[in-house]
């Protein structure tokens, strides 16, 4: 139910960025209540891995990048956020740039929060510049929180290459995107 309602939400600051209307504090303090720490059943929901599967080689590289570092303590997902994308393009809009600034706020209040992005294209194209655009929205997320303050050792990120779809509009348009996951170490 909290994925709809945020996806709503989304589509909504979609429409409103589209529009031209100066709503930029609106979407922010929409942000923030979804932003809200998730109940007992929504992290168990998580763990459990609630998602589905993509397929056996994304979801190994996915596990190693979420692997905690050497050395590292383990960590649990408090929010996740989807940066979307146009067709093979790897710039920022201004929703993007928008709940990312909450992001940044959100990174400021408390030190022990930390980052990881995930980088997905749709399933246009070959499978070797896929994972170069991946790469590279990954990259423009990454260098938008460094450039406004997060340090870089806060920041876990992959390329991941194309997500299959499929082939409709709307499933391509969902993959084009860097997933960026608010974490925290586990006590």
């Amino acid at each position: 139910m909290r994925q709809v309602f945020q996806i709503g939400i989304l589509v909504s600051a979609l429409l409103i960025a589209v529009a031209g209307c100066a709503a930029v504090d609106w979407v922010g303090d929409k942000f923030r209540d979804m932003a809200a720490t998730p109940t007992e059943a929504e992290t168990d929901q998580l763990k459990e891995g609630e998602g589905g599967r993509v397929s056996d080689k994304s979801d190994e590289m996915v596990s190693r990048a979420a692997a905690p570092s050497p050395g590292g303590n383990a960590r649990s997902q408090v929010q996740a956020l989807h940066v979307q994308f146009a067709s093979s393009r790897s710039d920022l809009n201004n929703t993007a740039q928008t709940y990312l600034l909450v992001l940044i706020k959100k990174l400021r209040e408390n030190p022990k929060f930390s980052v990881d992005l995930e980088g997905y294209t749709d399933s246009v194209g070959s499978r070797d510049l896929n994972l170069q655009l991946s790469q590279k929205r990954v990259e423009a997320v990454r260098r938008y929180l460094v450039e406004r303050g997060v340090e870089p050792a806060r920041i876990r990120s992959a390329g991941l290459g194309q997500l299959p779809d499929r082939g409709t509009p709307e499933d391509q348009a969902k993959n084009r995107r860097v997933t960026v996951k608010l974490m925290v170490p586990k006590d």
